[in-house]
C-alpha cells in the first residue's frame, strides 16, 4: 500500500516536487502556516475554487493529511497514484455520504488531518458559496480542531469558466483555528444547532479573509 498522505519521506518528496512548479506558474504564497496544529485531529476547511486547491494547501501541511476526491480521478494511471500518495481517498459522487463519512470519522479519530471543502464543489464565480454542515458534524463528533483556509486568486487561475489553467498569483492563507463546542450528539436538536453555529463560524472566517479580494463587486487579480 502506498503512503496515503502519511508524513513519510516519499510523501514529503512528492509534495516538495510540486512546490517549485507552483512557485513558477502561480507565484504561490502561503500565509499563517503557524496556525496549523502539529498534532491531534484536524479538519481543514478551505473555500473551493479550482482542482489545484488540495495540492496548493497540502504542500505546507507537514503531517499526515487525507482528503476526499472524485473516485474516477483515482483511476487515472499516474495522476491517481500521485493523488493517493498525497492522501486522497475516493468518494462516489452518486453516493457521497456513506463510506466517505465513515472513513472521515476513522481518520479524525486516529488523530490525523482531513481536508474537506464545505462548499461541496467549486465556486462558479470565486465567491464563497453556502456551506454544508457535514464538516461541522465531523468536528463535533470527534472533537477535531477546525482550520479554515482561504485560497485567494485561484478562480482567476483556473475557475470553471477556463478550459485550461493560466499563470497568476495565488495566496493560501491558514486562518485561526476554531475549537468545536462540546455537545451531546444524542441530543439531536442541540447537535444540529451546534453544527449550524460552527458552520457559521467557518463561513464568517472565510468571508472575512476573502473580502479584501473583492473590489466594487468584482474579484481583484493579484499583482
Amino acid at each position: 500500500m502506498i503512503d496515503q498522505g502519511r508524513d513519510t519521506a516519499s510523501v514529503r518528496f512528492v509534495r516538495a516536487s510540486l512546490y517549485l512548479p507552483m512557485r513558477l506558474l502561480f507565484r504561490i504564497e502561503h500565509r499563517g502556516t503557524k496556525n496549523i496544529p502539529p498534532t491531534g485531529p484536524l479538519l481543514i476547511t478551505p473555500n473551493h475554487v479550482t482542482y489545484f486547491d488540495p495540492f496548493w494547501i497540502a504542500v505546507r501541511v507537514h503531517r499526515t493529511l487525507r482528503f476526499m476526491t472524485w473516485d474516477r480521478a483515482l483511476q487515472v494511471p499516474i495522476g491517481g497514484r500521485i493523488l493517493r500518495w498525497l492522501g486522497a481517498f475516493p468518494v462516489s459522487l452518486e453516493n457521497p455520504e456513506s463510506s466517505a463519512y465513515r472513513a472521515s470519522l476513522r481518520i479524525l479519530r486516529a488523530g490525523q488531518a482531513l481536508m474537506i471543502f464545505p462548499e461541496a464543489g467549486r465556486s462558479p464565480d470565486g465567491r464563497l458559496q453556502p456551506l454544508k454542515k457535514g464538516a461541522a458534524r465531523l468536528a463535533l463528533r470527534t472533537g477535531a480542531t477546525v482550520l479554515p483556509v482561504a485560497v485567494l486568486g485561484g478562480h482567476e487561475v483556473w475557475g470553471p469558466q477556463l478550459a485550461v489553467p493560466r499563470p497568476g498569483k495565488v495566496v493560501v492563507e491558514f486562518l485561526a483555528p476554531l475549537a468545536p463546542p462540546a455537545v451531546d450528539e444524542r441530543d439531536r436538536a442541540a447537535f444540529e444547532d451546534a453544527a449550524s453555529e460552527l458552520t457559521g463560524r467557518i463561513g464568517a472566517a472565510l468571508e472575512e479573509a476573502l473580502a479584501p479580494h473583492y473590489t466594487e463587486g468584482k474579484l481583484r487579480r493579484f499583482a
